[in-house]
């Protein structure tokens, strides 16, 4: 059984990933891995490539800032309240295109795998658990491909 859980915001684990603040609310392991969430916080400029990953779903909702979005083949315009939803292997990206820092929460399902790989790509970034510090230069598709993340573009 699961045990019920608050978090205010700014709790959770949070990496930093470049501009990049993500912080897991829920993981696998407090849900049986049904899905995680997080909280994500981009400055104005940051974007997520066009990528798709074929094991999970992932829910994006809008909390503040204006979005681009590409969705398969349609391209959105998101902004607070707005939610896209990408099945699993439908390709999508999403960039902050606002002049404010924006903040969404990402829901992915079935969970573990993108806190798996924000986990590996945080230490790399950082030279955490013994890594060497790759910093700028981290090769995130390598990393993404060991979790069936493909990037596009």
């Amino acid at each position: 059984m699961t045990t019920p859980k608050r978090f205010l915001r700014g709790e959770g684990k949070t990496y930093q990933l470049g501009r990049l603040t993500v912080t897991f609310k829920t993981v696998a392991a407090d849900n049986g891995a049904a899905y995680s969430l997080c909280e994500t916080v981009e400055p104005p400029g940051w974007s997520a490539a066009l990528h798709r990953h074929p094991t999970y779903d992932e829910t994006h909702i809008i909390c503040e800032g204006r979005y681009e979005c590409q969705l398969g083949d349609q391209r959105l315009e998101l902004g607070p309240g707005d939610m896209m939803f990408a099945p699993r292997g439908t390709p999508h990206s999403i960039k902050n295109v606002g002049t404010e820092t924006g903040r969404e929460l990402v829901i992915n399902s079935p969970g573990g795998i993108f806190e798996a790989f924000i986990h590996e790509a945080a230490a790399a970034l950082s030279g955490g658990e013994g890594r060497p510090n790759l910093g700028p230069g981290t090769d995130f598709r390598s990393i993404a491909a060991k979790y069936g993340i493909e990037f596009l573009a």
